[in-house]
């Protein structure tokens, strides 16, 4: 290959460098340094760190007859050097009348503007940094990532514009917060807009937005769709009310759904729910498997009627009237005490209480087989027994009964006095004979 020396006429360097160039099919341009003879080894001495390699200059001729230096390129030793390494820098630089540092490309591949020593693969230094992306053609957006005087590190964009010139998008503070939509953002994450809007999107299932109407916070979804296009799921209100399936609730929590909205409660596998039927009535219902429908425990009717172990709650018994009745139970019942509120028997012991004769109550239990007053077999059957009626019918009997042995025992006194005399006057005749 044939190699060609250069003088190095346009690139001035240090005292003890020089450049040579080559052609061919590779051609190269090589800027070669050392420092001064070393007597003692015979040799040219090597590099150290912070020599500068050398300098690959711009300059222009201008009207006081000189070349004047428009940018230049700088290659420094920027760290200790080995048997066979040397570890560059390289820095770009412009300006008039002499040129400065702009950019620094470190030996480990770091890239710095304006800053020798950038610490990262890309560092931008300065008192407010602004790295802009910009877009040519008329109306097109621009962008600016740019470091503010308080330490944040704010987003920016707009058309055709750079700097204040453009809108402030988005903001991470120097302590960490987020703000989309204002540049002082109260929280860890704040979206300030006149409708803020949080958007959770994915590629193959549905997407759901959370966003503020009018102080209400509002969650929303569906597929492929945005905005208004997707289904309001729950809302928030300022008052602190939660609504699920309606964004208007009524009270602190609203459950709205066509289709039997229903609370559920599981414990392994075991499950417990909440729902409102077709025809308003709330059921608490209970089972294994909630991927069918659990059985019904207990339902409570809008009217106020609640049925346990069954869904019925019929107004009949029997021909009885019991529409007014309001708890139903299917099953036993155990308790430790039952208080009825009814009226009690003590009108028996009143003088003008019509006291049967014993042979009225005979008779009456010869032909119907119970006491009077007292409902039959088939009436308990039929219509069941009303307990505190029950208890009082029963009562009345107790009561009657004493009454009809009071009686017994003064028929028995009047006897035994009878009894007495009848001895008395045999015992005279006795004596007489």
């Amino acid at each position: 290959m044939k190699k060609l020396f250069l003088l190095l006429a346009l690139i001035p360097v240090m005292q003890l460098a020089y450049g040579q160039g080559s052609v061919g099919q590779y051609p190269a341009l090589d800027i070669n340094k050392n420092n001064s003879w070393d007597p003692i080894l015979q040799q040219n001495a090597a590099v150290i760190e912070g020599d500068t390699i050398g300098d690959l200059r711009f300059q222009g001729f201008v009207l006081d007859g000189y070349y004047h230096p428009a940018a230049k390129i700088r290659t420094y030793v920027s760290g200790p050097v080995g048997n066979n390494t040397v570890p560059g820098n390289l820095i770009f630089m412009t300006g008039t009348p002499w040129p400065v540092m702009r950019m620094t490309v470190a030996h480990e591949g770091n890239v710095g503007v304006n800053t020798f020593d950038p610490s990262e693969l890309f560092t931008v230094s300065d008192e407010t940094p602004v790295v802009r992306w910009e877009k040519n053609g008329l109306n097109a957006m621009d962008y600016e990532l740019y470091g503010g005087p308080d330490g944040g590190l704010f987003f920016r964009g707009g058309a055709d514009d750079h700097g204040p010139g453009l809108t402030d998008y988005m903001v991470l503070t120097a302590i960490g917060r987020l703000g989309l939509g204002t540049n002082t953002p109260d929280q860890l994450l704040t979206i300030s807009d006149e409708s803020p809007v949080f958007r959770l999107e994915s590629d193959a299932a549905d997407d759901y937005e959370i966003y503020n109407d009018s102080g209400n916070l509002l969650f929303r979804g569906g597929a492929d769709d945005t905005g208004t296009g997707l289904t309001d799921h729950m809302v928030l209100t300022g008052e602190g009310s939660l609504g699920l399936g309606t964004t208007d609730p009524q009270r602190l929590l609203t459950v709205s759904n066509a289709d039997r909205p229903a609370f559920l409660f599981e414990r392994g596998s075991d499950y417990m729910e909440l729902a409102v039927g077709d025809e308003g009535h709330l059921y608490f219902q209970g089972g294994t498997d909630a991927s069918v429908d659990l059985d019904t425990l207990m339902v409570l009717k809008p009217e106020g009627k609640l049925a346990i172990g069954t869904i019925e709650t019929p107004d009949d018994a029997g021909g009885i009237d019991i529409s007014a009745y309001t708890l139903y139970a299917a099953g036993g019942v155990l308790t430790e005490e039952v208080r009825v509120r009814t009226g009690w028997a003590d009108f028996v012991f009143a003088p003008e209480y019509p006291l049967r004769d014993l042979k009225e109550v005979e008779a009456h239990i010869q032909q119907h087989g119970r006491l009077p007053e007292m409902p039959s077999t088939a009436q308990v059957e039929a219509q069941g027994l009303e307990l505190g009626h029950n208890a009082v019918d029963q009562q009345v009997k107790i009561e009657e009964l004493f009454l009809y042995v009071i009686q017994l025992n003064k028929d028995l006194q009047a006897l035994q006095l009878e009894n007495a005399q009848l001895k008395a006057e045999v015992e005279r005749l006795k004596e007489r004979e």
